[in-house]
């Protein structure tokens, strides 16, 4: 899950790159990286379709697994998860949409320089998504490291717009990589793989993004409003934060890593 992260951080690392590039250096226009990178994205379609292949049909889950009942994803340690994710993937989102515009306007970057310090976040998140992935691996519960990182990301996010000089600034946007969204994930996924049948990993998967991805919707709006309101947009750094110090208090009473499945019928033997 870790490597699979870095995929979406290198590219969203070079998507901020190229698009301050294109649009402020080339002056090409905000329309052009989109055209640029909708290459790749047919290409890798195509790639997938050509070579990946998929071998249910001679690992068949329904025959190696028993069938668990909708409720096992709706336990209070589930429902603390996608409390958590959302948490983590609001502060995410906001930064996505927004850092780029705060540093131009609140911090007096350069345009043409945005988008090289936007990325730092995508890129220090790549070594530290793999590290924080290779230990919950090794650890028996993950749940002290999820608190530690959602703690950490939400310091981060404090001191993002609390910095006052520009060092202080880029130490803060590295940090957040390091230990934020992208660090959380891969060990949130092993959490979720831990507490969950087999069989229902699709199912709790699924409710798993839609959780996160709600956030995706509220956090550039949200955002966006109490700047307009403010005339700043440090409260929703401050808001982001706020939410996943929330989302780390929560959590602490998930309780212990145990799957649970509920008990199967098993039919008693006919006698004649």
């Amino acid at each position: 899950a870790a490597l699979i992260n870095s995929g979406m951080a290198f590219g969203i690392s070079l998507g901020f790159m190229a698009s301050s590039f294109f649009t402020y250096t080339l002056h090409k226009g905000w329309q052009y990286p989109f055209y640029i990178f909708a290459v790749p994205t047919v290409l890798i379609a195509l790639l997938i379709g050509l070579f990946v292949r998929d071998n249910s049909k001679k690992h068949p889950v329904a025959e190696s697994h028993p069938k668990a009942d909708m409720k096992v994803l709706f336990t209070k340690q589930h429902i603390l998860v996608y409390v958590l994710i959302f948490c983590s993937l609001y502060g995410f989102f906001g930064m996505l949409t927004w850092l780029p515009y705060y540093l131009q306007t609140a911090r007096g970057v350069d345009a043409a320089d945005t988008g090289f310090i936007a990325s730092l976040v995508p890129w220090a998140s790549i070594p530290g998504a793999i590290l924080f992935g290779f230990l919950s691996d090794k650890i028996k519960s993950k749940k002290p490291l999820i608190i530690f990182l959602a703690l950490a990301g939400a310091v981060c996010q404090f001191v993002i717009p609390y910095a006052h000089n520009g060092s202080l600034l880029i130490v803060g946007l590295i940090l957040y990589g390091l230990l934020g969204k992208l660090a959380l994930d891969p060990v949130l996924i092993s959490f979720m793989a831990d507490i969950t049948p087999a069989s229902m990993y699709s199912r709790v998967y699924g409710f798993f993004n839609f959780s996160g991805m709600l956030s995706s919707i509220f956090a550039p709006y949200v955002t966006g409003y109490f700047a307009d309101q403010t005339g700043s947009l440090e409260f929703g750094f401050y808001l982001s934060g706020g939410l996943l110090m929330l989302g780390a208090f929560l959590f602490l009473f998930a309780g212990k890593q145990t799957v649970s499945v509920p008990a199967f019928h098993v039919p008693e033997e006919k006698t004649t």
